[in-house]
């Protein structure tokens, strides 16, 4: 027996399972040789396929029974058989619902099968890497900071510092940054992580000294210390090779794309926007009402 709250759940996820496996390329002309009938429906089969799809569905919300699993497609399959003696697929919404859903499937197949066909060679995997590896920071600092509101704070600060202050303590005592309460410590960090001026002073500092200027940014004044620096790890070809097999398949299939354009017979009959008209001025408006009054 099934209820009708358990027909409306077995056909909404029967649709949830059925709409990725219909527009995945995993699309078969026809069922598995190995798939078997589990049931009949009015002669109408259910194969094995879809039983064990439902099951797995089932399974992962924690409600896999048998039993129930088959007795729901079985009350799906007759509520389809009912639905398609109505006029329902002969409705012009229907019939274009349809009609989009199969042009949806169509080309996202099309370009899944596309995309997978297009030939990548090492020689471009690598040029990719290299391009992709150029533009990522290969160098890492470790620094603190101490950041104070005005330039003469940091001024003074710097004064301290070159009469034999200890860094730390001054960053614990006067920064007003949140890394002032553990000296100003910023850890490792790369460059890039960083706002230009503060980024660009590290970059040109020596290991174990201190800025000689203040350095502004939109936050303040900072006065710098570079505790170490290191090269940065950089991911290996290995572990960016399928990012870089999807990028560099996007760029075949555009370049694809756009030879097809050139020979493909288009005309665009959309019109154009038409111009909106400009506001009047509000001095011309208030000259308008003067020349009324006069």
């Amino acid at each position: 027996m099934f209820t009708n709250k358990r027909l409306l759940v077995a056909s909404s996820i029967l649709t949830l399972m059925l709409t990725p496996l219909l527009s995945s390329t995993a699309i078969a002309d026809e069922a598995p040789a190995s798939d078997v009938v589990v049931a009949t429906v009015n002669g109408d089969k259910i194969m094995k396929s879809t039983f064990d799809g439902y099951m797995e569905i089932l399974t992962k919300s924690g409600k896999a029974d048998r039993n129930a699993a088959i007795s729901d497609l079985v009350a799906t399959e007759i509520a389809l058989q009912e639905a398609s003696k109505t006029d329902i697929l002969k409705r012009p919404a229907i019939k274009k619902a349809i009609k989009d859903y199969t042009r949806n499937v169509l080309l996202k197949t099309w370009t899944a099968e596309k995309v997978k066909a297009f030939p990548i060679s090492d020689e471009a995997l690598k040029a990719a890497y290299d391009e992709r590896v150029t533009k990522l920071a290969n160098k890492e600092f470790n620094a603190r900071h101490i950041l104070v509101k005005t330039e003469d704070e940091a001024k003074a600060i710097i004064k301290e510092l070159d009469g034999g202050a200890d860094f730390e303590k001054l960053a614990k005592e006067k920064s007003t940054g949140p890394s002032g309460s553990n000296g100003g410590s910023l850890g490792w960090f790369k460059a890039t992580t960083m706002v230009p001026a503060f980024a660009n002073a590290v970059k040109e500092m020596e290991k174990g000294k201190f800025s000689a200027t203040p350095v502004k940014t939109q936050f303040g004044f900072h006065v710098l210390k570079l505790e170490d620096s290191r090269d940065a790890k950089l991911p290996t070809l290995e572990s960016l090779t399928p990012q870089l097999k999807r990028v560099i398949s996007q760029k075949q299939m555009l370049e694809y794309m756009q030879e097809l354009k050139k020979t493909a017979d288009v005309k665009i009959m959309l019109p154009e926007e038409p111009t909106k008209a400009e506001p009047k001025k509000e001095a011309e408006t208030e000259t308008k009402k003067e020349e009324k009054k006069d």
